[in-house]
């Protein structure tokens, strides 16, 4: 993707740090009222990530599992803040794109419907912190696909 602005390292940070840090208060809201039916919608959509053609059909369905799992919270200012920082993200994804592109396997979002099917929700919630917080963590200019979640 010629032409894409890149992004300063300590931007990527800020995001990643922000959007840990929402999305584990949002889940920890979340965790008692997700369903069977929703930990198992939010397991079809993540294998629909993994067996994505392209990296915009992976962040759409990464994007939605996120979303998915974090609803039930019932805290509409909180979400549209962590969906403000999912575009963020999602705009250094693409960014750091560059032609090749595999579907990762996520074995972080199976872990955390692991933990949140046994109501394990401390686990859960540490999981997600450090699935998100992950991109930020990587010096370097390019960011790989399967970082940003």
């Amino acid at each position: 993707m010629c032409g894409v602005a890149s992004f300063d390292i300590a931007e990527v940070r800020e995001v990643a740090e922000m959007r840990a840090s929402l999305e584990v208060l949002a889940l920890r809201h979340a965790a008692p009222h997700l369903t069977s039916a929703i930990l198992d919608e939010a397991e079809a959509i993540n294998r629909a990530g993994e067996n994505a053609p392209d990296v915009r059909a992976w962040e759409e369905a990464n994007r939605a599992f996120h979303r998915l799992i974090l609803t039930p919270c019932g805290m509409p200012r909180l979400l549209a803040t962590i969906d403000d920082l999912h575009a963020a993200s999602a705009r250094f994804l693409f960014s750091g794109f560059r032609m090749e592109w595999e579907a990762p396997t996520d074995q972080d979002h199976r872990a955390i419907l692991k933990a949140l099917r046994e109501r394990q929700f401390d686990i859960s919630a540490a999981t997600l912190a450090r699935h998100v917080k992950w991109i930020g963590t990587k010096p370097g200019p390019k960011i790989r696909p399967q970082t940003l979640s």
